[in-house]
């Protein structure tokens, strides 16, 4: 993936919304959820060969799959989190955004939990010896 494509496409789709928000404002925020959308999709061309890469690296360091399935997880909420938050904030609604950003948190601690319960056994074992 070009980087270079990406930023352009971001700043030709912000004068698109900027124009289209003169002269037509009821149908602005349409556009901004429309293009955040495919600006989405399109990162989500950059991902495929991280998460292969830190799969490959979890394989040959020993490390439980469990566990790059939670971080894996982790990134999913954050990145669907953050682009409903920014939705709202652009429609005005910072409230929202708030109690969205709120429940990703809760979110990803329950994610989270297996891996809280490993570390939780790990500190018992070390402990108790």
């Amino acid at each position: 993936m070009n980087i270079f494509s990406f930023v352009g496409a971001a700043l030709v789709m912000c004068v698109m919304i900027i124009t289209v928000g003169q002269l037509r404002p009821e149908l602005s925020l349409l556009l901004t959820i429309a293009c955040g959308v495919v600006l989405t999709m399109f990162l989500l061309g950059f991902v495929s060969p991280l998460i292969d890469e830190i799969s490959s690296l979890a394989a040959a360091g020993g490390i439980d799959s469990e566990l790059l399935g939670i971080v894996l997880k982790s990134f999913g909420i954050c990145v669907a989190v953050q682009t409903a938050a920014d939705v709202c904030r652009d429609a005005g609604q910072t409230a929202l955004a708030g109690k969205l950003e709120l429940g990703g948190r809760l979110a990803l601690l329950i994610v989270a939990l297996p891996l809280f319960r490993k570390l939780f056994d790990l500190a018992v074992e070390i402990i108790g010896k």
